[in-house]
Formats: C-alpha cells, sequence, structure tokens
C-alpha cells in the first residue's frame, strides 16, 4: 500500500504550469542513469526586465504620470527668480504639488497674492497633472 502512494504522480499546485508527469519521470530515469541531474531548460521563459517593468508601469498608470523632479527641474523658470530662491517644490502627490518655503512671511505672500498665477502656469505647462499647489514653511 505505501508503495503504491509514492507511485502516484505529484498533485498539481495551483498557478504553477508543472511538466507533464512523464517528462519528470523521463527526467529522473536520465538522472539516475547518468549520475547527474540535469535541470529542464527554462530559456523559453525568460523576459528583459525592462519589458516586464515597461508593462506593469503602463498596465498600473504610472508611466505617464509627472514627476515632482520634472517641476522642480523647470521651477524657477515657472516663478521666477525671486520665488524660486526662496521656495522649492518638495513633493507631487494625487496632483498636489507640496512646496516648501524658507520663511513664513513669503509663503503668506505667495498664498495670498500668487498661487492663482503659479497654478495657472503650472497648469499651461502640465495641464490637469498638476491641479493644486500647497505651500508649507521648511
Amino acid at each position: 500500500m505505501e508503495d503504491d502512494f509514492h507511485s502516484l504522480p505529484e498533485p498539481r499546485k495551483p498557478g504553477r504550469s508543472l511538466e507533464s508527469v512523464r517528462r519528470r519521470m523521463q527526467r529522473r530515469v536520465l538522472a539516475d542513469w547518468r549520475g547527474v541531474y540535469v535541470p529542464p531548460d527554462l530559456s523559453g521563459y525568460e523576459r528583459q526586465i525592462g519589458d516586464v517593468v515597461g508593462r506593469i508601469m503602463k498596465r498600473a498608470g504610472v508611466e505617464d504620470r509627472l514627476s515632482h523632479e520634472a517641476v522642480a527641474a523647470d521651477w524657477a523658470e515657472v516663478v521666477g527668480p525671486f520665488i524660486s530662491q526662496h521656495s522649492r517644490p518638495v513633493a507631487l502627490r494625487r496632483g498636489v504639488l507640496q512646496v516648501a518655503v524658507l520663511q513664513a512671511a513669503v509663503r503668506y505672500d505667495l498664498e495670498r497674492n500668487h498661487k492663482r498665477d503659479i497654478l495657472a502656469r503650472l497648469k499651461e505647462r502640465y495641464g490637469a497633472k498638476v491641479r493644486e499647489v500647497k505651500f508649507m514653511n521648511g
């Protein structure tokens, strides 16, 4: 009875494509006869990492997102020299650009007088990817 149990084929595991029982048995017999185990050729399953990552990012919708580095690179050009010397973009999350400002007085001035203009320029340059600007001390 115990020998019958060990001679049964291994059960198939979900989510994995296993080789056929006949091919597995063939491999075992050849390995015993040769005295050396020869692993199966898996080169048909190899993929370039760039192709895989690119497909995953495209499927997740991350590929066309704007990074805050792109905004930071253009920050001085968008807001002008004075504002760019006293502030810097820190993060861009869900369309909200977070900008660190050195002084509270400059932050107050930016929020009250310049926020609409800065947001309009950012929307003109990046479209709907930037929908809000939030100033914070830092």
